[in-house]
């Protein structure tokens, strides 16, 4: 299988999940029209995974305001899913965060995103972007002492949505909502 790159389409999946403790099945393919980050995560209850999910809390409500989904996928089974859902933060838990977890046990669906880590069945600290037609838009993978900035994701969703029905240019780096786009070719200052 070749490796996945921006543009090609997210490959579907339908894996068990978790939110508010109800357990439901949910599928890439049911979250088409909106955007979408896939989150995936090595384990419940790490020494980085935590902070992760703390950094994201914040930008929860920023996420649906603009119609954007997220889905935190890793290995570990539905069972320990709840439990990280409910345990509080002073215990590394989540503290009944309104996040969607997802279970992928096999680890087939981090296989199919190439972020699986076979020895040890868990996942690599991974980001995809996903757009409303299903294709990947961005992506971001670490090694597993490194952790993802979640608000770096939330940016690059906003300059997504800012680039959506433009022909041509982009937004910059550490370009923030509000600023100008960039038209084709450098422009001095435009950066800024």
């Amino acid at each position: 299988m070749m490796a996945l790159v921006p543009g090609d389409l997210a490959p579907d999946f339908t894996l068990d999940s978790v939110l508010d403790g109800k357990v439901e099945s949910i599928s890439l393919s049911s979250m088409k029209g909106k955007y979408v980050v896939l989150i995936f995560y090595p384990v419940d209850f790490g020494y980085v995974t935590p902070t992760e999910f703390y950094s994201l809390e914040p930008l929860l409500e920023t996420f649906s305001t603009i119609n954007c989904n997220l889905l935190a996928i890793s290995t570990e089974h539905i069972s320990s899913q709840i439990k990280y859902q409910t345990t509080p933060r002073a215990e590394a838990g989540l503290n009944s965060m309104k996040i969607r977890l997802a279970s992928d046990p096999t680890g087939d669906v981090a296989k199919k995103y190439g972020v699986y880590k076979e020895e040890e069945n868990i996942c690599f600290s991974s980001n995809f972007i996903i757009d409303p037609e299903g294709k990947i838009i961005t992506m971001e993978k670490c090694d597993l002492p490194v952790g993802c900035n979640m608000g770096e994701q939330l940016r690059q969703v906003q300059a997504a949505l800012v680039m959506q029905d433009k022909a041509e240019g982009g937004t910059p780096a550490d370009w923030e909502v509000g600023q100008p786009v960039c038209q084709t070719g450098f422009k001095p200052g435009c950066a800024n």
